[in-house]
Protein backbone atom coordinates (compact mmCIF):
# COMPACT_ATOMS: atom_id res chain seq x y z
CA UNK A 1 0.00 0.00 0.00
CA UNK A 2 2.72 2.68 0.85
CA UNK A 3 4.59 1.56 -1.82
CA UNK A 4 1.38 2.58 -4.50
CA UNK A 5 1.24 5.93 -2.36
CA UNK A 6 4.79 7.02 -2.86
CA UNK A 7 4.56 6.53 -6.90
CA UNK A 8 1.38 8.40 -7.21
CA UNK A 9 2.73 11.30 -5.29
CA UNK A 10 5.26 11.60 -7.70
CA UNK A 11 2.96 11.42 -10.41
CA UNK A 12 1.19 13.62 -9.11
CA UNK A 13 4.18 16.20 -8.09
CA UNK A 14 5.26 15.75 -12.00
CA UNK A 15 2.19 15.85 -13.62
CA UNK A 16 1.64 19.27 -11.35
CA UNK A 17 5.12 20.49 -13.08
CA UNK A 18 4.15 19.72 -16.50
CA UNK A 19 0.80 22.23 -16.30
CA UNK A 20 3.18 24.86 -14.93
CA UNK A 21 5.72 24.55 -18.16
CA UNK A 22 2.65 24.20 -20.47
CA UNK A 23 1.34 27.44 -19.09
CA UNK A 24 4.58 29.54 -18.91
CA UNK A 25 5.34 28.31 -22.48
CA UNK A 26 1.71 29.71 -23.41
CA UNK A 27 2.53 33.07 -21.97
CA UNK A 28 5.39 33.01 -23.86
CA UNK A 29 3.96 32.38 -26.76
CA UNK A 30 1.20 34.58 -26.60
CA UNK A 31 3.24 37.33 -25.65
CA UNK A 32 5.73 37.13 -28.51
CA UNK A 33 2.46 36.73 -30.76
CA UNK A 34 1.12 40.19 -29.73
CA UNK A 35 4.80 41.90 -29.76
CA UNK A 36 5.56 41.08 -33.16
CA UNK A 37 1.67 41.85 -34.05
CA UNK A 38 2.20 45.18 -32.74
CA UNK A 39 4.95 45.99 -34.66
CA UNK A 40 2.82 45.72 -37.89
CA UNK A 41 1.46 48.56 -40.36
CA UNK A 42 -1.77 49.21 -41.25
CA UNK A 43 -3.68 48.50 -38.71
CA UNK A 44 -7.05 50.63 -38.02
CA UNK A 45 -9.16 51.30 -34.76
CA UNK A 46 -11.80 53.78 -33.14
CA UNK A 47 -10.36 55.89 -30.29
CA UNK A 48 -11.61 58.30 -28.36
CA UNK A 49 -8.95 60.91 -28.17
CA UNK A 50 -8.90 63.56 -25.87
CA UNK A 51 -9.35 67.56 -26.50
CA UNK A 52 -9.44 70.34 -24.65
CA UNK A 53 -10.88 73.96 -25.56
CA UNK A 54 -8.78 77.21 -25.94
CA UNK A 55 -10.18 80.40 -25.08
CA UNK A 56 -10.15 83.71 -23.15
CA UNK A 57 -11.30 82.60 -19.09
CA UNK A 58 -11.61 86.34 -18.42
CA UNK A 59 -13.72 86.97 -20.90
CA UNK A 60 -15.86 83.85 -20.75
CA UNK A 61 -17.05 80.94 -19.28
CA UNK A 62 -18.89 77.67 -20.13
CA UNK A 63 -22.33 77.31 -18.62
CA UNK A 64 -22.45 73.53 -19.47
CA UNK A 65 -19.68 70.57 -19.38
CA UNK A 66 -17.39 70.90 -22.13
CA UNK A 67 -16.86 68.07 -24.10
CA UNK A 68 -13.52 66.33 -23.20
CA UNK A 69 -13.51 64.06 -26.46
CA UNK A 70 -14.41 63.44 -29.80
CA UNK A 71 -14.29 59.75 -31.60
CA UNK A 72 -12.14 59.15 -34.61
CA UNK A 73 -10.99 56.22 -36.53
CA UNK A 74 -7.64 56.45 -37.35
CA UNK A 75 -4.52 53.95 -39.27
CA UNK A 76 -1.35 53.30 -38.33
CA UNK A 77 1.30 51.35 -36.86
CA UNK A 78 0.20 48.24 -33.84
CA UNK A 79 2.19 50.24 -31.26
CA UNK A 80 1.06 53.96 -32.12
CA UNK A 81 -2.87 52.67 -31.97
CA UNK A 82 -1.95 50.97 -28.91
CA UNK A 83 -0.56 53.92 -27.50
CA UNK A 84 -3.51 55.99 -28.49
CA UNK A 85 -6.42 53.48 -27.64
CA UNK A 86 -5.83 53.59 -23.83
CA UNK A 87 -3.96 57.33 -23.55
CA UNK A 88 -0.64 56.35 -22.73
CA UNK A 89 1.41 59.62 -23.18
CA UNK A 90 -1.46 61.20 -25.41
CA UNK A 91 -1.20 64.98 -25.74
CA UNK A 92 -5.06 66.50 -25.88
CA UNK A 93 -6.02 67.97 -29.73
CA UNK A 94 -6.42 71.54 -28.50
CA UNK A 95 -9.01 73.70 -30.09
CA UNK A 96 -8.94 77.43 -30.62
CA UNK A 97 -12.07 79.54 -29.60
CA UNK A 98 -11.87 83.26 -30.29
CA UNK A 99 -15.80 84.04 -29.88
CA UNK A 100 -17.50 81.14 -27.94
CA UNK A 101 -20.39 82.84 -26.94
CA UNK A 102 -21.34 83.67 -31.02
CA UNK A 103 -22.06 80.18 -31.74
CA UNK A 104 -22.52 76.68 -29.87
CA UNK A 105 -20.74 74.28 -32.44
CA UNK A 106 -17.90 73.34 -34.33
CA UNK A 107 -17.62 71.37 -37.12
CA UNK A 108 -15.70 68.60 -37.87
CA UNK A 109 -14.36 69.97 -41.23
CA UNK A 110 -12.85 72.95 -39.17
CA UNK A 111 -10.94 71.43 -36.87
CA UNK A 112 -10.18 68.34 -39.00
CA UNK A 113 -6.26 69.29 -40.84
CA UNK A 114 -5.19 70.45 -37.51
CA UNK A 115 -6.37 67.13 -36.10
CA UNK A 116 -4.49 64.98 -38.16
CA UNK A 117 -1.04 66.88 -38.04
CA UNK A 118 -0.79 65.90 -34.45
CA UNK A 119 -1.87 62.47 -34.76
CA UNK A 120 0.81 62.10 -36.78
CA UNK A 121 2.52 59.34 -37.91
CA UNK A 122 -0.76 57.90 -37.53
CA UNK A 123 -3.23 58.57 -40.27
CA UNK A 124 -6.54 60.21 -39.66
CA UNK A 125 -9.43 58.43 -40.92
CA UNK A 126 -12.34 59.79 -40.12
CA UNK A 127 -13.90 62.04 -37.59
CA UNK A 128 -16.98 59.93 -36.51
CA UNK A 129 -18.11 63.56 -34.01
CA UNK A 130 -19.66 64.84 -36.21
CA UNK A 131 -19.91 68.14 -34.45
CA UNK A 132 -18.86 69.64 -30.88
CA UNK A 133 -21.52 71.38 -29.02
CA UNK A 134 -20.74 73.67 -26.52
CA UNK A 135 -22.18 76.57 -24.63
CA UNK A 136 -20.72 79.63 -23.34
CA UNK A 137 -21.40 82.92 -21.71
CA UNK A 138 -19.72 86.06 -21.53
CA UNK A 139 -18.40 87.02 -17.75
CA UNK A 140 -20.23 90.09 -16.35
CA UNK A 141 -20.28 92.01 -13.14
CA UNK A 142 -23.33 93.35 -11.47
CA UNK A 143 -24.37 95.60 -8.20
CA UNK A 144 -27.71 93.93 -6.86
CA UNK A 145 -29.50 94.94 -3.99
CA UNK A 146 -30.24 93.03 -0.72
CA UNK A 147 -33.46 92.27 0.52
CA UNK A 148 -33.77 91.29 4.16
CA UNK A 149 -36.40 88.41 4.19
CA UNK A 150 -37.42 87.27 8.00
CA UNK A 151 -40.43 85.54 7.19
CA UNK A 152 -39.07 81.80 8.76
CA UNK A 153 -37.45 83.85 11.80
CA UNK A 154 -39.60 84.16 15.13
CA UNK A 155 -39.19 85.76 18.45
CA UNK A 156 -39.11 84.50 21.94
CA UNK A 157 -42.78 85.20 23.53
CA UNK A 158 -43.78 88.33 24.63
CA UNK A 159 -40.64 90.03 22.45
CA UNK A 160 -40.61 92.59 19.87
CA UNK A 161 -38.36 93.98 17.78
CA UNK A 162 -36.74 97.60 19.06
CA UNK A 163 -36.70 99.48 16.27
CA UNK A 164 -35.80 99.04 12.58
CA UNK A 165 -33.58 96.33 11.14
CA UNK A 166 -30.78 97.02 9.58
CA UNK A 167 -27.60 95.22 7.51
CA UNK A 168 -24.61 96.36 5.83
CA UNK A 169 -23.82 96.54 2.93
CA UNK A 170 -27.48 97.22 0.65
CA UNK A 171 -25.70 96.16 -2.44
CA UNK A 172 -23.23 93.35 -3.51
CA UNK A 173 -21.60 92.71 -6.30
CA UNK A 174 -22.83 89.72 -8.58
CA UNK A 175 -20.09 88.00 -10.89
CA UNK A 176 -19.99 85.37 -13.57
CA UNK A 177 -21.91 84.09 -16.61
CA UNK A 178 -24.20 86.89 -17.87
CA UNK A 179 -27.53 84.43 -18.29
CA UNK A 180 -27.37 83.47 -14.80
CA UNK A 181 -26.85 86.74 -13.59
CA UNK A 182 -29.91 88.08 -15.14
CA UNK A 183 -31.51 85.24 -13.73
CA UNK A 184 -30.75 86.07 -10.05
CA UNK A 185 -32.34 89.67 -10.69
CA UNK A 186 -32.15 93.12 -9.27
CA UNK A 187 -32.68 91.92 -6.01
CA UNK A 188 -30.92 89.14 -3.82
CA UNK A 189 -32.71 87.91 -0.79
CA UNK A 190 -31.10 87.30 2.60
CA UNK A 191 -33.02 84.72 4.58
CA UNK A 192 -32.62 85.09 8.44
CA UNK A 193 -34.30 81.78 9.49
CA UNK A 194 -33.23 81.99 13.69
CA UNK A 195 -36.07 81.42 16.20
CA UNK A 196 -36.73 81.70 19.52
CA UNK A 197 -34.56 85.02 19.76
CA UNK A 198 -34.90 86.91 22.48
CA UNK A 199 -31.47 89.03 22.60
CA UNK A 200 -30.30 91.79 20.44
CA UNK A 201 -29.21 90.25 16.84
CA UNK A 202 -26.06 91.41 15.62
CA UNK A 203 -24.31 88.76 12.97
CA UNK A 204 -22.40 88.73 10.12
CA UNK A 205 -24.75 86.39 7.65
CA UNK A 206 -23.39 84.45 5.15
CA UNK A 207 -25.04 85.15 1.38
CA UNK A 208 -25.79 81.56 -0.07
CA UNK A 209 -26.77 81.37 -4.02
CA UNK A 210 -28.97 78.67 -4.78
CA UNK A 211 -27.16 75.58 -5.86
CA UNK A 212 -27.23 75.44 -9.42
CA UNK A 213 -25.50 78.69 -9.94
CA UNK A 214 -22.41 77.77 -7.52
CA UNK A 215 -20.26 77.28 -10.30
CA UNK A 216 -21.34 79.99 -12.29
CA UNK A 217 -21.54 83.04 -9.86
CA UNK A 218 -19.86 84.59 -7.81
CA UNK A 219 -20.92 87.35 -4.93
CA UNK A 220 -18.78 89.94 -3.19
CA UNK A 221 -18.86 89.93 -0.05
CA UNK A 222 -20.02 86.77 1.08
CA UNK A 223 -21.55 87.89 4.11
CA UNK A 224 -23.71 90.78 5.39
CA UNK A 225 -23.63 92.22 9.00
CA UNK A 226 -27.09 92.47 10.46
CA UNK A 227 -28.65 94.34 13.05
CA UNK A 228 -31.88 94.82 15.08
CA UNK A 229 -32.90 95.09 18.72
CA UNK A 230 -34.93 92.86 20.81
CA UNK A 231 -37.26 93.94 23.53
CA UNK A 232 -38.72 91.81 26.24
CA UNK A 233 -42.36 93.02 27.15
CA UNK A 234 -42.76 92.29 30.92
CA UNK A 235 -45.99 91.23 33.05
CA UNK A 236 -47.46 93.85 35.03
CA UNK A 237 -50.59 94.87 36.64
CA UNK A 238 -52.24 98.70 38.26
CA UNK A 239 -55.02 99.74 39.52
CA UNK A 240 -57.09 102.84 37.95
CA UNK A 241 -59.47 105.27 39.68
CA UNK A 242 -62.90 104.53 38.10
CA UNK A 243 -64.02 107.95 36.27
CA UNK A 244 -67.85 108.35 35.19
CA UNK A 245 -68.39 110.98 32.69
CA UNK A 246 -71.74 112.62 31.16
CA UNK A 247 -73.66 110.72 33.27
CA UNK A 248 -77.42 111.85 34.50
CA UNK A 249 -78.19 112.16 37.99
CA UNK A 250 -81.01 108.76 37.88
CA UNK A 251 -78.49 106.59 36.16
CA UNK A 252 -76.26 104.41 38.07
CA UNK A 253 -73.75 101.57 37.76
CA UNK A 254 -74.75 97.99 38.98
CA UNK A 255 -71.04 97.43 40.46
CA UNK A 256 -70.51 101.02 42.03
CA UNK A 257 -66.85 101.00 42.26
CA UNK A 258 -64.24 103.19 42.93
CA UNK A 259 -61.14 101.48 41.01
CA UNK A 260 -59.95 98.79 38.70
CA UNK A 261 -57.47 96.47 38.02
CA UNK A 262 -55.73 96.62 34.97
CA UNK A 263 -53.46 94.19 33.43
CA UNK A 264 -50.64 94.49 31.21
CA UNK A 265 -47.43 94.03 29.17
CA UNK A 266 -44.75 96.73 29.24
CA UNK A 267 -41.83 97.29 26.81
CA UNK A 268 -38.83 96.69 29.56
CA UNK A 269 -36.98 99.78 28.68
CA UNK A 270 -40.25 101.73 29.53
CA UNK A 271 -40.75 100.68 33.10
CA UNK A 272 -39.41 103.66 34.81
CA UNK A 273 -42.06 105.87 32.44
CA UNK A 274 -44.99 103.17 33.31
CA UNK A 275 -44.76 104.20 37.06
CA UNK A 276 -44.90 107.84 36.84
CA UNK A 277 -47.80 107.75 33.96
CA UNK A 278 -50.64 108.80 34.90
CA UNK A 279 -53.77 106.76 33.71
CA UNK A 280 -57.48 107.06 33.84
CA UNK A 281 -60.31 104.24 33.58
CA UNK A 282 -63.43 106.05 32.11
CA UNK A 283 -66.96 105.06 31.80
CA UNK A 284 -68.64 108.00 29.69
CA UNK A 285 -73.01 107.46 29.70
CA UNK A 286 -73.22 109.05 26.29
CA UNK A 287 -71.32 105.65 24.73
CA UNK A 288 -73.77 103.54 26.02
CA UNK A 289 -75.17 100.17 24.34
CA UNK A 290 -78.61 100.99 24.11
CA UNK A 291 -80.06 97.66 23.03
CA UNK A 292 -78.53 96.47 26.35
CA UNK A 293 -78.51 99.30 28.41
CA UNK A 294 -74.43 98.56 28.85
CA UNK A 295 -71.50 100.29 28.85
CA UNK A 296 -67.67 99.29 28.07
CA UNK A 297 -64.88 100.95 30.31
CA UNK A 298 -61.71 102.79 28.24
CA UNK A 299 -58.21 102.78 29.70
CA UNK A 300 -57.33 106.94 28.44
CA UNK A 301 -54.02 107.91 27.72
CA UNK A 302 -52.36 104.46 26.99
CA UNK A 303 -49.15 104.31 25.53
CA UNK A 304 -47.43 101.93 22.27
CA UNK A 305 -45.45 100.50 25.13
CA UNK A 306 -47.63 98.91 26.64
CA UNK A 307 -49.93 95.96 25.06
CA UNK A 308 -51.95 92.93 26.12
CA UNK A 309 -53.80 95.00 28.31
CA UNK A 310 -57.06 93.71 30.26
CA UNK A 311 -59.06 95.67 32.38
CA UNK A 312 -61.40 93.41 35.06
CA UNK A 313 -64.26 94.56 35.31
CA UNK A 314 -64.39 95.88 31.69
CA UNK A 315 -68.11 96.50 31.19
CA UNK A 316 -71.31 97.84 33.26
CA UNK A 317 -74.71 97.59 33.51
CA UNK A 318 -76.53 100.43 33.89
CA UNK A 319 -79.39 101.33 36.29
CA UNK A 320 -81.81 103.60 36.10
CA UNK A 321 -83.80 104.89 38.83
CA UNK A 322 -87.18 105.47 38.72
CA UNK A 323 -89.13 109.17 38.26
Amino acid sequence: MNRFQKYFGKLKKNKTSDIKVVVLCVIAATTFWVLNALNKDNYVTVVDYPIAFQYNAEEYMAIEDLPSEIRIEINGNGWDLFRKYFKFNVTPFNIELTNPDERNYLLSSEYRRNLAEILEPTSLVAVLTDSLKFDFDRIVEHETEIVLDTGGMTLAPHHQFGGDLSWDPATVVLKGAESKVAELGEELVLTLEETDIEDDFDQYVPLILPERYHSLVSVTPKTVHVQFEVVAFLEGNKRLKLKKVNFPENVTLDNELNSVLMTYRVDEREVQSLRELELEAVVDYRKRNREDSTVVLEVKGMPDYITSVEVEPNTFKLLYAEP
